[in-house]
């Protein structure tokens, strides 16, 4: 795809694709961290392993699809080639929601890091409406080094989050599962399990980059399995150090428990830990705006959407309005100031997304019509990876539900807007 192509400029090497993926999936976990401590207690541990290995099942999957796919459009593809080109375009629909409140969450994430570091005093909602603001401007100009960017920050992020990990445990040390929180009741299992299912968002990306590898075949297999090895790692690690070295009450705002474990080790060490949550939090949101412009653009060229939404600024080549449709929504998110509702709404529409995909992948095996570079062991003629993804992802959709049901109108209100659109476009065509 032309715009996609100008966007990076260049062809993505294995770090590359992986940086890309890292600010999307971690930038998730860094943020309901604080939440699913608080709310699992004495089981945030072993909550996390049920992430993992939903995590590790949803990269696998789309690793599989990515190496049988090597070309851009990821998911919209999968589902397109196995269930048709409706079912495909509410795959995408849905995705592109998530997008949308990844620019939201990354902004007052990075906004609350700001105010808890420098002490700035300044109204949270405002200081993160002045950063997604900033961000349009920048996607609106043009993006010519994101991948540089996002791999200068991916560098950051692995050297600093594994040491505040290995200070914290081997100066705090205890024993798993429970750590320092034995006995420590849960506020809301619930809760915790339906943040978890969605703690490790953003893997998606290994497929819609599959396009941009120079030697897809082999770099999306390596990339994914980088995901995995540096996501598993990191994300009960985080755990594990947040449970020795603090207690519930150490964790004064959930969405930045980071800072409260790097401060727990050394004070000059919040400053290092503020500064790489800052931005990895600012690139999700970047990536917010980008993805969901290059996914408009895909869906205007495939005929499902009106072409408008994919027209290009006369100056900056870029979709413009695209880019107006993600600012205003995560504007009105971010003003509300209510980060529970935030993480009410986010990633049910990936959750469902994810799950469309291992169902396609598991139809694509069992027909064997696509060569593929990267395979999980077949089980009944499908992949595992399809099977356990196939196995937990209702578990999570359900948990989410449950938990989450009164703000599902929210989620309902984007269908609608999508059908109408695809009902118009399809009339005139």
């Amino acid at each position: 795809m032309a715009l996609t192509r100008e966007w990076l400029r260049r062809r993505l090497g294995v770090f590359d694709m992986y940086a890309l993926v890292h600010s999307d999936s971690q930038s998730t976990f860094y943020f309901v961290l604080g939440f699913v401590a608080f709310y699992a207690g004495q089981y945030a541990f072993l909550g996390t392993l049920y992430g993992v290995a939903l995590m590790v099942a949803i990269a696998l999957t789309y690793g599989e699809m990515g190496s049988r796919f090597p070309e851009t459009g990821g998911s919209y593809l999968y589902v397109k080639y196995a269930f048709g080109a409706a079912a495909a375009y509410v795959s995408a629909w849905l995705i592109a929601f998530d997008q949308i409140v990844m620019v939201a969450y990354g902004a007052i994430d990075a906004a609350k890091t700001l105010n808890k570091t420098l002490g700035l005093n300044v109204a949270e909602p405002l200081l993160a409406a002045a950063l997604t603001s900033s961000l349009f401007v920048l996607t609106l100009v043009g993006i010519k080094e994101s991948a540089a960017l996002a791999k200068a920050i991916a560098s950051l992020d692995l050297a600093v989050i594994p040491t505040v990990i290995a200070l914290a445990l081997l100066l705090h040390p205890a024993w798993p599962p429970y750590f320092n929180w034995g006995g420590v009741e849960a506020a809301s299992l619930l809760f915790a399990f339906s943040l978890l299912s969605r703690g490790f968002t953003g893997i998606d990306a290994i497929g819609q980059l599959a396009g941009e590898a120079r030697e897809p075949l082999v770099q999306v297999p390596r990339a994914t399995l980088l995901v995995i090895a540096i996501g598993a790692s990191t994300g009960l690690g985080l755990m594990a150090a947040t449970m020795s070295a603090l207690r519930p009450e150490d964790i004064k705002d959930p969405a930045v428990a980071p800072l409260y474990l790097a401060s727990s080790i050394h004070p000059y060490l919040l400053y290092a830990v503020a500064l790489n949550l800052f931005l990895v939090m600012v690139v999700a949101a970047l990536a917010g705006y980008v993805s969901f412009s290059r996914l408009m653009y895909m869906l205007a060229e495939e005929g499902h959407i009106p072409g408008i939404l994919a027209k290009l600024h006369r100056r900056f080549r870029t979709p413009y309005l695209s880019l107006v449709v993600v600012y205003i929504i995560s504007l009105v998110l971010v003003l509300l100031g209510e980060i529970e509702i935030i993480l009410a709404i986010y990633a049910i529409g990936s959750l469902l997304n994810y799950l469309l995909v291992a169902m396609a992948l598991a139809k694509v095996a069992r027909g064997g019509t696509l060569y593929s570079a990267f395979k999980t062991p077949y089980v009944a003629g499908m992949p595992l990876s399809a099977l356990v993804a196939m196995s937990l992802l209702p578990v999570g959709i359900a948990l989410t539900v449950l938990e989450k049901y009164r703000y599902l109108w929210a989620l309902g209100l984007w269908l609608l807007a999508g059908v109408v659109l695809y009902l118009i476009e399809h009339r005139r065509g």
